[in-house]
């Protein structure tokens, strides 16, 4: 074998492209980032026109931007700078959007809330003693504060609508597969989402318009589908056959008013001509249990046994970054965050003790999963129920203890994590207040309907501000 490994060092890597030049930015001044939300400021250019021409994009610190740090949100990623740009990014450029900087994210993306970025926890604009949400925190927080209208950020069990929901603005998490997630560090290939966060329902959907489709390097995109995101905006809501999912409430971490405040608006959507009923799918309780033991013993397998590789992946695999985690988690595993310590410590010894039955087991219900969901929008055009079983909970404190943290980072993904495991796109927009924080309602649409979720989510902004319901 070693003629082969000869030839292959004589080759130079096949890199993704670096299309417009940039210099390498700057670490932003407390000054400039009371909320802890920006990792790195760029100002990186690509086409003068396009429909993003002049808009200020954030990235979430897990995406590469070539020449610009890209930690992750971890310790262990702390000097590392890629030298490829994602695929993203790329399309944001030639579309004529400007890369404002890298927002920052939770530690190695594992919390669902805002406590467990390096080196500061990322505060909510709209009362800093409280959680911005997570994974995706910083691109909230930018959002919420006014830097910017729009961002890209990823979401594995939540981390688009947990932060989004909290602060008060529009996330989505498209269709697994929909946006490449090329040049992005991932957790688990069959649960890894990109997808655009914005101010508006406006804003998300020329965001996806720009991101979306096939890119030829991602395997977890099948039978792509695009639509016209747009023209979704513009659609009546007069006739949208709304399912109010009963297990999407009441939940045992459930807060009532916040419950409430999700049915009153959905309640306002059928005042104004939405066909609404209540339906039941027992599945939809078990669809996160089955889901998580999925994504933690898989990436458990994949992030240190695979080195975010793995093997029978026939796409781009991002060498850089893949040698350097390689190196980094061995050589100082203590830095991996708590979160993630208990769940690659869990995942793996899962996959050990029952040598991966429970694993496949778990991915092979994901597809029951999907087609209880299916089932369910055969007959409407989306599923409703809330975001976020509560509102921004307190930051934890500094020092608290390990099952705090760990807790603080999971306990709000019940209705989100489902649809990670089931791949269909959701989307969370602001629907009044609860003790004067913000509540998200979640629209969930067919695989590839990106446009009626849009549809949901623009028709109730037509009703008015969160704030004033």
């Amino acid at each position: 074998m070693q003629p082969a490994y000869d030839c292959l060092a004589r080759h130079e890597p096949n890199r993704l492209p670096v299309r417009y030049p940039r210099n390498e930015g700057r670490a932003p001044p407390a000054s400039d980032n009371p909320y802890n939300a920006w990792a790195w400021l760029t100002d990186i250019r690509g086409r003068p026109e396009g429909p993003l021409a002049g808009k200020r994009i954030g990235i979430k610190d897990n995406i590469a931007g070539a020449g610009a740090p890209m930690r992750n949100g971890s310790a262990l990623l702390a000097e590392f700078v890629p030298d490829e740009d994602a695929t993203v990014v790329t399309r944001i450029l030639e579309a004529g959007g400007i890369i404002a900087g890298k927002t920052v994210c939770e530690d190695l993306c594992f919390s669902g809330s805002s406590h467990t970025s390096t080196p500061l926890p990322v505060l909510n604009p709209l009362d800093p003693s409280r959680s911005a949400g997570g994974s995706s925190s910083g691109n909230a927080a930018a959002i919420a504060a006014g830097d910017i209208t729009m961002a890209v950020g990823g979401d594995q069990g939540g981390s688009v609508r947990s932060p989004a929901s909290w602060c008060g603005i529009v996330g989505l998490k498209p269709t697994h597969g929909l946006v490449p997630y090329t040049g992005a560090f991932p957790i688990e290939p069959s649960f890894d989402h990109l997808g655009p966060m914005g101010k508006t329902a406006a804003d998300v959907a020329l965001l996806l318009s720009v991101i979306a489709g096939s890119d030829g390097l991602d395997q977890r995109q099948q039978n792509v589908a695009v639509q016209d995101y747009m023209a979704a905006l513009g659609e009546p809501v007069g006739g949208l056959r709304i399912a109010v999912l009963s297990e999407g409430f009441g939940r045992p971490e459930s807060d009532p008013e916040s419950d409430g405040v999700v049915r009153a608006a959905i309640n306002r959507l059928a005042r104004v001509g939405a066909k609404v009923e209540e339906v039941s799918l027992p599945w939809h309780l078990d669809a996160y249990q089955i889901g998580s033991i999925a994504i933690f013993e898989g990436a458990a397998d994949f992030l240190c046994a695979g080195n975010i590789t793995g093997s029978g992946f026939n796409g781009h695999i991002a060498e850089k970054l893949t040698n350097h985690w390689a190196h980094a988690w061995r050589e100082n595993p203590d830095a991996l965050p708590e979160i993630g310590k208990f769940a690659l410590l869990f995942g793996a010894y899962m996959r050990e003790s029952n040598q991966g039955s429970t694993y496949a087991k778990a991915q092979n219900l994901r597809r029951v999963i999907r087609e209880a969901y299916d089932g369910l929008l055969e007959r409407h055009d989306v599923i409703a129920m809330p975001t976020m079983p509560f509102p921004a909970p307190l930051l934890p404190q500094p020092g608290a203890s390990f099952e705090r943290s760990v807790t603080a980072g999971l306990d709000m993904e019940g209705n989100t994590a489902p649809f990670n495991a089931s791949g269909h796109p959701a989307i969370t927009v602001p629907c009044g207040p609860c003790r004067g924080l913000p509540v998200g309602l979640m629209f969930v649409g067919r695989h590839f309907d990106e446009r009626n979720v849009l549809r949901a989510a623009a028709s109730f902004e037509r009703l008015g501000d969160w704030k004033q319901f």
